[in-house]
């Protein structure tokens, strides 16, 4: 017979949530449903540090956010463990995926980094991706990190406003 463990059930939650998506998600996004409700920021940043140390949720990092995955032997915990989800925390997570399954994609996919370049510039890179693809990217260089991180900051409200100008440019 096993005890309940509030922090294994997290984690479920954690690798159903993610695997219930069919994009990565970003660090806000994965943890505003458990922080409302179910956790603190300490324990939470605890349980997702645990399974990216036993590798069942994959990392990937730019310099100004953190995306998540399920990773196979992720989605085979889960399998093997779902049934110690309560059926209450599924329903929950099934309405929050339901409600807010386009805003989590939208500021998922949306991604901005920047980095040194060898000319003394700073090297900014905007995106938006859907399942790590690069579907539409521009690069460009800046004089200073102040502009590269105001334009990282200034992509994710403007993304979409500006790849549907371009397209209507282009075509």
């Amino acid at each position: 017979m096993s005890t309940y463990n509030p922090k294994n059930e997290i984690k479920l939650m954690i690798l159903y949530l993610l695997k219930n998506v069919s994009f990565s998600l970003n660090h806000e996004c994965l943890s505003n449903f458990f922080l409302e409700k179910y956790t603190s920021f300490i324990m939470f940043q605890d349980i997702l540090a645990d399974l990216i140390d036993t590798k069942l949720v994959e990392e990937y990092k730019t310099k100004v956010s953190v995306f998540y995955t399920t990773t196979e032997d992720g989605n085979e915990a889960l399998e093997t463990f779902i049934n110690d989800i309560s059926d209450i925390h599924k329903k929950e997570l099934d309405a929050y995926l339901k409600e807010n399954k386009i805003k989590l994609k939208e500021e998922s996919i949306i991604s901005a980094n920047y980095s040194d370049s060898n000319n003394g510039n700073f090297r900014v890179s905007l995106e938006i991706n859907e399942n790590k693809d690069d579907n539409f990217k521009i690069e460009m260089d800046v004089p200073t990190a102040d502009a590269a991180i105001t334009i990282c900051e200034n992509w994710k409200e403007k993304a979409k406003s500006i790849y549907t100008y371009i397209i209507k440019q282009l075509l």
